[in-house]
């Protein structure tokens, strides 16, 4: 059932409810007042006609013979509607109109009731020595014939307001679900393409024949109106935008997954499939019957080798995917300082042979993914440990955390450095110096989580003298980390 014709049942029930009850109401005071009024207008007639009534029981009592015929015709044109009766110690004196066949005891007003009839009646006595009596009566079926009147009108306007009701409620119903529908047809819009450009008219000449179209082009609504005037339904449309909001943001992160989890494997067998080449032709080797001891010993520590790079790949390769798939509530207020000391200790215990000073500012604090930043600090230490060595063999490195404009880390050694030409393409997937134990990966990570971070990675010349300077810089607490850029792993 449409809500508009629920509406309209509604108010059809709901207003000839009010107007009988209103009615009701109204009947009730009318009929109280209408006996109020009856009454006040009984006691009226009974003191107009006591001095009447006195004097004819006078007459009546003192004259017996000469009939009262003057006093009895005025009294009988006073007596109005209902009835007189005149008594006399029990003697009824006069009657005139509808009056009970038992005379009630009392002064009234008050009511009288003989078999089913009932009689309103008011009585005083009359006379010097108040021997006679003078009663008015009423009866109850003028008062009630009038309120009959009333309630039938009643139930006629109470069926006239049930068919305004209904045509009310559905006008009414219609207008007020106007916004609604409105709504609904935005609703039912969304994601739909619209149809083409299409031809409006045409017109035929005698030389040629030439059709206008209107270049409109297809277009597809996504997010529902808020100008409605109505704060429900308003209210309605920026939660179903907000739902497709979420919705179109999860289709994102859904998609970016699938292809993330597609770059991944595709970049993974690519990149295996040297390695795992290589290790099947030395397994091949090592079946050979009269393979010397050396050479097993030496294939045996080539396939450990490519073991361990294939480990390290696959390793680099799921870090480079989860920073792809971050989550922007993933950052948080992070203590960038005490991540620069953790990495430092490990780095001191995987590269005893490297001597690490660090000089960090205290209480950095940037807005980002711990985990992300630790990667950095690891990939930045791991690369100069094996990379930085001098002439001598001695690695030194230097890791510095300062604060300015923005955030500055710096890890520094003092190996033979990179050229300049080739400083950027150090950070491209892959890129490695030859003999190299690494993946090829931990400068690309690198400038992954500082682009991630809304921050830059570069590689320059060391500032104390020969060597290699890596510089990853970073905003300062507060500032949003911008969008996914271009996928690492393509």
């Amino acid at each position: 059932m449409k809500l508009s014709t629920r509406f309209a049942l509604c108010l059809a029930v709901a207003v000839p409810l009010l107007v009988a009850l209103a009615g009701l109401v109204l009947l009730g005071l009318v009929s109280q007042d209408l006996r109020a009024e009856r009454d006040d207008q009984l006691t009226a007639r009974l003191r107009a006609l006591t001095p009447m009534a006195a004097t004819f029981a006078w007459r009546t009592r003192v004259l017996p013979a000469i009939p009262p015929d003057f006093l009895q015709q005025r009294l009988t044109a006073a007596a109005g509607v209902g009835g007189v009766c005149v008594v006399e110690k029990g003697e009824k004196l006069l009657v005139i109109g509808d009056v009970p066949g038992t005379l009630p005891v009392g002064a009234g007003p008050a009511d009288h009731v003989e078999g089913e009839r009932r009689w309103r009646f008011v009585a005083a006595d009359v006379g010097r020595q108040r021997t006679a009596r003078l009663i008015l009566f009423e009866p109850e079926e003028r008062l009630g014939d009038q309120i009959a009147v009333l309630g039938k009108r009643l139930v006629s306007v109470t069926l006239v307001a049930a068919g305004v009701g209904a045509v009310a409620g559905l006008v009414l119903g219609r207008f007020a679900v106007r916004p609604l529908s409105r709504l609904g047809r935005q609703a039912r819009t969304i994601g739909r393409q619209q149809p083409p450009p299409r031809t409006i008219g045409r017109q035929q000449r005698p030389l040629d024949r030439r059709a206008r179209t209107i270049d409109t082009p297809s277009r597809t609504e996504t997010r529902l109106a808020t100008t409605a005037g109505v704060a429900e339904i308003d209210e309605l449309a920026r939660l179903l935008n907000d739902l497709l909001d979420r919705r179109d943001a999860a289709v994102t992160r859904t998609g970016e997954a699938l292809e993330t989890a597609r770059a991944f494997a595709a970049t993974a067998a690519h990149e295996l499939r040297t390695p795992l080449t290589s290790m099947g032709t030395n397994l091949t080797l090592l079946d050979h019957p009269e393979l010397d001891p050396a050479d097993r010993a030496e294939i045996i520590t080539d396939l450990a080798a490519e073991h361990g790079r294939i480990q390290r790949l696959i390793t680099m390769l799921r870090r480079l995917a989860r920073g792809e798939l971050l989550a922007p509530d993933a950052f948080a207020d992070t203590d960038l300082t005490e991540i620069i000391n953790d990495a430092v200790e490990d780095a001191r215990h995987r590269h005893p042979h490297a001597t690490i000073t660090a000089r960090l500012v205290d209480g950095v604090r940037v807005r980002g993914w711990a985990e992300g930043l630790r990667m950095v600090a690891d990939n930045l230490l791991d690369n100069a440990a094996l990379h930085g060595a001098d002439g001598s063999g001695r690695v030194a490195i230097t890791v510095t955390l300062e604060v300015g404009e923005e955030v500055v880390l710096a890890v520094q050694d003092a190996g033979s450095g990179v050229v300049p030409r080739g400083r950027d393409a150090m950070f491209v997937r892959f890129r490695r110096r030859s003999g190299s134990p690494g993946s090829g990966l931990g400068l690309t990570l690198v400038r992954q989580q500082a682009t991630l971070h809304g921050g830059t990675a570069t590689l320059g010349a060391s500032l104390d003298g020969p060597g290699t300077r890596a510089e990853v810089r970073l905003p300062l607490t507060g500032r949003q980390a911008p969008g996914p850029g271009p996928s690492w792993l393509e």
